[in-house]
């Protein structure tokens, strides 16, 4: 497989027009690194004008992109019409994951634990924003609905004081803002592969929450790769990784995050079908701790989108 690969020209899609362009190119510039050094006929393209002429130079399209515009089915659609096989989830796949709320709805339809939520719009009024309140109690986490890297959320302990300025800074990535009961525990971040379980990190912040800043600043997290977890906590967070994969139907690499409670049940957070690939990025870590290399880990994404069904 690995030598009728070096003779298909790989496209590295990375940039694009959403909140985490940077980060997208972290990722794009360190896949083509690993591709060129291993050999492979790769370049790198963007989201531009060029994007459609770009397609048809290519036989197979490894997307680099994190968040609208690229993690959310747009993409993949576009790569469906043009027959060009891409690395990671469908259509489908995608524009539920990187839904947060009609995802959570899912998954809380199908059994696993999930934060309680509301959703707010964009030019709500204060009545309907009210009713959400009741549903349950402060502190709550406040985050755009579609969008990734911690970009515009917020810790609210405050409805009265705090929860308006949350709301205004989460609205201005996404018109659909995220409101779900903050549940203090253990944030763990599982990676599954093609459905079966991969492994996990503790990410420990020394910020109040896993912040963009924590996620992309040297020193600012701590990641235990062995977390101390009981075997029925381990098989909980396993379990809703692999469920919460399988029940949106995500193919290639996905990342599930979660908080273990102190009573040991997994929440359910997000999952993400399109895991940054950058050299603070969780899912290469978690596959060096189970010996695979970056190099190796690129490779089997590549070859899984033309094998994949």
């Amino acid at each position: 497989m690995k030598d009728s690969l070096k003779k298909l020209r790989i496209g590295v899609l990375m940039g694009g027009k959403s909140a985490e362009r940077e980060i997208s190119l972290k990722t794009g510039n360190a896949v083509l690194k690993a591709l060129t050094g291993m050999g492979y006929d790769a370049f790198g393209f963007d989201t531009d004008e060029s994007f459609a002429e770009n397609l048809k130079k290519i036989d197979i399209c490894f997307i680099a992109l994190h968040g609208t515009f690229g993690e959310d089915g747009r993409v993949q659609g576009a790569l469906d019409l043009f027959g060009v096989p891409y690395t990671g989830s469908g259509v489908c796949a995608s524009a539920i994951a990187m839904d947060k709320i009609r995802s959570k709805v899912i998954f809380s339809y199908h059994g696993l634990k999930t934060p309680p939520f509301f959703l707010v719009k964009k030019g709500e009024g204060k009545d309907a924003l009210k009713n959400g309140l009741g549903h349950f109690n402060p502190p709550y986490f406040v985050k755009p609905n579609s969008s990734g890297s911690s970009v515009g959320c917020s810790i609210v302990n405050s409805p009265v004081e705090e929860l308006g300025q949350a709301l205004n800074n989460a609205f201005k990535y996404d018109d659909e803002v995220l409101v779900e009961k903050y549940i203090k525990g253990r944030e763990i971040q599982f990676a599954v592969v093609s459905g079966e379980p991969l492994g996990c990190v503790e990410v420990k912040p020394k910020d109040v929450f896993y912040s963009y800043a924590a996620k992309y600043t040297k020193g600012q997290t701590e990641y235990l790769l062995d977390p101390v977890l009981s075997k029925e906590e381990y098989n909980a967070c396993e379990s809703a990784a692999v469920n919460a994969h399988k029940l949106i139907g995500c193919k290639g690499v996905s990342r599930t995050d979660m908080i273990l409670g102190g009573e040991g049940n997994a929440y359910v957070l997000e999952i993400n079908t399109l895991p940054g690939l950058t050299e603070f990025s969780l899912v290469p870590m978690i596959a060096g701790n189970k010996g695979i290399s970056f190099n190796e880990l690129i490779e089997n994404i590549t070859i899984d989108a033309i094998t994949k069904k």
